[in-house]
């Protein structure tokens, strides 16, 4: 074959995908004119966040980062959310919730601490959505804290403010729910 032919040849081939290629990226972007991305089968869902502050008081129980939850209290400013920790030395430790949040290695004396607290009341200092705030029973001293602080987070749900979010619909949710069966190194 002449080299000429053999060489047009390869240029239509080039030419020819170069042209698939664009029509395709065109025809993607076309559509809708909002280019976010889109969840499959999205569904609409409310997310209350609280707009009222917490001071959760614990104690040291047994040393070793173990504490008991034995007073929650509601404040108005919920940027002034606190944990006060007694602990068994006797001493008294306040920490500041936005601090503990931003700066995790600052409290490795209480690193127990926050597992604690992510099922107290101060949840909602750390979760935006306060349906994710559950006070677990085992982290309170007494029947009696664990009662004042599920009451409270009626109060806390009171005051939220709420908003619709999108979220994915169950077959975007899990492992291997879509449709790719690719795995990853193979």
């Amino acid at each position: 074959m002449n080299k000429k032919i053999i060489t047009g040849l390869a240029l239509t081939k080039k030419i020819t995908l170069t042209a698939a290629v664009v029509a395709s990226l065109t025809l993607q972007s076309c559509g809708d004119d909002d280019p976010s991305p889109r969840i499959k089968d999205a569904q609409q869902e409310t997310v209350y966040e609280s707009t009222q502050g917490v001071i959760t008081e614990v104690e040291e129980v047994e040393p070793g980062n173990d504490y008991k939850i034995i007073d929650e209290r509601l404040i108005d400013d919920k940027d002034k959310s606190l944990a006060i920790v007694h602990t068994l030395e006797g001493t008294t430790d306040t920490l500041s919730l936005r601090k503990m949040k931003n700066d995790e290695s600052s409290y490795s004396r209480h690193s127990g601490l926050r597992s604690i607290l992510y099922y107290s009341l101060a949840a909602s200092y750390f979760n935006r959505s306060l349906r994710n705030v559950t006070p677990n029973q085992s982290n309170y001293k007494n029947a009696s804290a664990y009662n004042k602080s599920t009451g409270l987070k009626n109060d806390l749900r009171s005051s939220a403010t709420s908003r619709r979010v999108s979220v994915p619909g169950k077959s975007s949710r899990g492992y291997g729910s879509g449709k790719s069966f690719r795995s990853f190194g193979g």
